[in-house]
């Protein structure tokens, strides 16, 4: 097969991959109350599924780029991740207590932290650096759509096939993905070659450190209104039941459209615009959900909001590739990925604390507050790195 036609299959297929680590990662969610029932443990005991997770993918990103991305070839990391995340997944499946679970998610979320900065410094390698924008775009709609989508996705699963039969149905993605990246990741790439062959240049991280500083803000600031998101629309905003999931999926169409905006864009105007643009867009959403806005106008904004934070990622990406040399870029991509999940675990923490200390009402301001702090950081990014 021309190597042009393998070149523009990977970054799907690798969005493949990053939608299942996602979804693996977030579905814990929905799944949580069947599965506590089922496995007669405390309700509460299903946040440490998610913490778990978060955790290990964290320390283990960075960590392993740094041991084994420069001795091993991308293909041989995503296929040694894709494989365990599918062994785990299945583990997870048939797993008949809480704690057995819990060692499945440590090893779902160890089998991520190889994929997905891979993924990210494979795709970006495959072409010239002015579509580097679009490709990270193509590979981040897979965590997009996993973000915006998996809980509801895995929710509506567990009331057919029950939570076992839900993370069944992950692992077959797990196991098409693994497939697909068998038949068509790249066998012998510049990539793959340059961190044995060429001499490694010295990393500088404070610049990196500072950049992902707001990537964590930018992820806690979303997750502070995604993680009650449903009780927003129901509790806040008056949604019915009935109209729940529908403001859910436009919520997840705009999410989603956000990515594809930001992937079209980023290499036309530059990946700054688009930063500023998430951050006052986002701003003006979180200010009017401080308004009593009724069901339908709640919806559209809430939605708004999904549109404004997904535009943030792959500008914000390719602004942090290019502060490094290209044998570096697979490590920074693994601190991108740790950010993510840092950020996800820091806004989800403070929206129950905030739902629980003052009311949903104050989850929009605590959101407001946690975006300012990183539109400061932002500034003091753009100044040190003049």
């Amino acid at each position: 097969m021309p190597t042009q036609t393998i070149s523009k299959r990977v970054p799907w297929i690798l969005a493949l991959g990053m939608f299942v680590i996602g979804t693996t990662s977030l579905s814990i969610l929905g799944l949580g109350p069947a599965l506590t029932r089922d496995l007669a443990t405390d309700p509460a005991d299903a946040g440490w599924l998610v913490t778990a997770f978060a955790a290990t993918f964290a320390l283990a990103a960075p960590l392993a780029q740094f041991t084994l991305g420069r001795r091993l070839a991308p293909r041989t990391l995503i296929l040694a991740g894709a494989s365990i995340l599918a062994a785990s997944l299945i583990w997870s499946a048939l797993a008949t207590s809480f704690h057995t679970l819990l060692f499945a998610r440590i090893a779902s979320a160890f089998g991520g932290a190889l994929i997905a900065p891979t993924s990210a410094a494979l795709a970006i390698s495959l072409v010239p650096v002015d579509r580097r924008g679009a490709v990270l775009a193509t590979v981040f709609a897979g965590f997009t759509l996993a973000t915006v989508g998996g809980v509801p996705i895995a929710t509506w699963l567990t009331l057919w096939l029950g939570w076992r039969g839900a993370i069944a149905a992950i692992s077959l993605a797990a196991l098409l993905f693994v497939a697909l990246a068998a038949t068509y990741m790249p066998r012998d790439t510049d990539a793959a070659r340059a961190p044995r062959k060429q001499p490694a240049k010295s990393l500088r991280l404070l610049a990196p450190v500072l950049l992902l500083m707001g990537t964590v803000g930018m992820l806690s600031t979303q997750f502070v209104i995604y993680a009650l998101m449903g009780e927003l629309l129901g509790q806040q905003f008056g949604v019915s039941a009935g109209g729940l999931p529908i403001a859910i999926l436009l919520f997840g169409v705009l999410g989603v459209a956000g990515n594809a905006v930001a992937g079209a864009l980023s290499d036309r105007v530059g990946p700054g615009p688009l930063v500023w643009a998430s951050f006052a867009g986002l701003a003006a959403f979180l200010s009017l959900m401080l308004l009593d806005l009724g069901p339908y106008l709640g919806t559209v904004v809430l939605a708004g909001c999904a549109f404004m934070g997904t535009l943030f990622a792959t500008p914000q990406q390719s602004r942090l590739v290019r502060l490094v040399a290209e044998e570096h870029h697979g490590f920074v991509l693994a601190l991108n990925s740790s950010a993510n999940y840092l950020g996800i675990a820091v806004g989800s923490a403070l929206a129950s604390a905030l739902g629980i200390i003052t009311g949903l009402w104050a989850l929009p301001a605590g959101a407001l507050g946690l975006l300012a702090l990183t539109a400061a950081v932002t500034v003091a990014f753009g100044a040190i790195n003049r």
